[in-house]
């Protein structure tokens, strides 16, 4: 069952000489493994609602500023714990990282069965002790994120470059690591969001519905205890670069900066890189809270509409790993267009895995193209569009009463949304994590975790400031209800929208100007 689990689904699409070699080496089975279980979030798909229910007010300002908080500790985080996994490991972080999740989903379980006493002991409204806990808590879960991010790519190309598995040897097999951890996502977040259904439609007290969707937390932990177990089975991997072996520390950190500012053009495309994440992030988090909501009236109305809020949870992590498999394809595809001998053959091999193509054509421009960061872009900045024009359409055929069809609407629209940004979510974050490695290695930098950090903290500071807008934006505005709610939620994303078409003209208009010559192998180097 194991084999036909990882032959069919998890290394789906794959060669199978390729997939035999992985089935045929423990430790990277182990891998597989760890990859599908270290992510898992049975909460996941109510983490909004939760949030908002901590806080005693179903709004979404307050729990979207609250992960705008943990994209702050994040920024403040990620270079130091990038470090950390540089000079210790990446084994030695992702086991941090995860001890600390431990520790914050038992916290979170806590402080939400006392909020489901407190609702008991009939407290409704703005809940203090459960705002400033889960700001807490959202902080302490940045750092344990930023812990894992960078580390768990270094760690999975490492393992997969030891083992020598051809046709997994270049850095867009991250593509691969990402698709995987989705579908581990993807299943849980479906059991997560069934009970929060079963919940809805079964148990319409709120105390007895919300220490029932506390549970969610526990089953996470129990996951993340499963993770740990697998990661012990791994073998630290050795540095990526070809640098000398030493202790890195922020001078590492500021040569690796200095490298990227050499490339202008790569810049800019790590900044709508940057800006898709975070627009991506954002969009998510945001539709979650009326999705919720609007699929949560619906089902207390019908037990039909039961399966609405599930499907839409599986598809949108299904959405993750459909694009993290396409980054595997197009990185390899781009990566091959500017190797001078037009294939990676020479990348695939265990050998040439830790030699960096120092040819011009490597070193000018690292295989991220505006190609395709411009239009992903332009299509993100659209789609934020989706939900006011629906509003209008609402209020000018049916007028402000609501209605099981203006519910239906707005559900579909929400549903799309999450669906599209978590394609592109999924697209971007191993595509750019595996550009920034392969920059590493073309130019010798000991620290890939702290540049991959590094762009986090970019992605993550961005996600905050929209963040921020969002939660003044609302709090300014009238207090609201029903769809009245979702016809404020409308104004805000075209403030959203205006700010973010601000931050992409400047890489858009370069790209107008310069589109990049894919394969044409000119451009700066470090020796110019």
């Amino acid at each position: 069952m194991a084999d036909w689990f990882l032959r069919r689904v998890l290394l789906h699409g794959l060669p199978p000489a390729t997939v035999q070699a992985c089935l045929s080496q423990r430790e990277v089975r182990t891998l597989l493994r760890f990859r599908f279980a270290y992510l898992f979030a049975f909460h996941g798909p109510v983490l909004i609602p939760l949030l908002e229910a901590l806080g005693g007010q179903q709004d979404p300002a307050l729990s979207v500023l609250s992960l705008g908080v943990a994209s702050v500790a994040m920024v403040v985080s990620d270079v130091p714990t990038g470090l950390y996994a540089d000079r210790q490991g990446s084994k030695a972080a992702l086991r941090l990282g995860l001890r600390l999740s431990c520790i914050v989903l038992v916290s979170f379980f806590a402080l939400t069965m006392a909020r489901a006493h407190s609702l008991q002991q009939g407290q409704t409204g703005p809940w203090l002790p459960g705002i400033v806990g889960l700001l807490v808590l959202e902080g302490a879960i940045g750092v344990s994120l930023s812990l894992l991010s960078g580390a768990d790519t270094v760690l999975f190309l490492g393992v997969l470059r030891r083992a020598g598995i051809q046709g997994l040897q270049s850095t867009g097999s991250e593509g691969l690591g990402s698709a995987i951890r989705y579908i581990g996502t993807m299943i849980s977040v479906a059991i997560g969001a069934l009970l929060y259904d079963l919940s809805a439609w079964l148990l319409p007290h709120p105390a007895l519905r919300l220490a029932l969707q506390s549970g969610l937390f526990l089953l996470t932990l129990g996951s993340q205890l499963v993770a740990l177990k697998a990661l012990r089975q791994i073998a630290e991997v050795p540095s990526l670069t070809t640098a000398p072996r030493s202790r890195p520390g922020f001078h590492d950190v500021v040569r690796g900066l200095y490298a990227l500012t050499r490339f202008p053009a790569f810049a800019v495309q790590l900044w709508l890189l940057c800006l898709l994440s975070a627009i991506a992030l954002f969009a998510v988090y945001l539709f979650q809270s009326p999705l919720s909501r609007l699929t949560t009236e619906l089902v207390q109305t019908s037990w039909l509409f039961c399966p609405i809020y599930v499907i839409t949870a599986v598809l949108g992590y299904w959405a993750c790993s459909r694009g993290s498999r396409d980054a595997h394809r197009v990185h390899d595809r781009d990566a091959e267009a500017l190797t001078p001998t037009g294939n990676l053959s020479a990348a695939r091999s265990p050998a040439a895995a830790t030699e960096p193509n120092t040819s011009p054509a490597s070193l000018a421009d690292p295989p991220a193209s505006l190609a395709i960061t411009a239009p992903l872009t332009g299509l993100a900045l659209g789609l934020l569009l989706l939900y006011p024009l629906v509003d209008w359409a609402r209020l000018a055929w049916q007028g402000p009463a609501p209605s099981l069809s203006s519910r239906l609407g707005f559900v579909a629209v929400a549903a799309a949304s999450c669906l599209l940004f978590n394609y592109i979510r999924g697209f971007v974050e191993p595509y750019s994590a595996a550009t920034l490695v392969r920059f590493t290695q073309a130019h010798a930098l000991a620290v890939p975790a702290s540049i991959i950090s590094g762009f986090n903290s970019l992605k993550r500071g961005m996600h905050f400031l929209l963040s921020v807008l969002f939660y003044a934006v609302r709090t300014r505005g009238p207090s609201t209800s029903g769809l009245d709610r979702d016809h404020e939620l409308s104004r805000m994303l075209l403030y959203v929208l205006g700010g973010l078409l601000l931050l992409a003209l400047p890489g858009l208009w370069r790209h107008r100007l310069r589109p990049p010559p894919i394969g044409s192998g000119t451009g700066e180097s470090l020796s110019a």
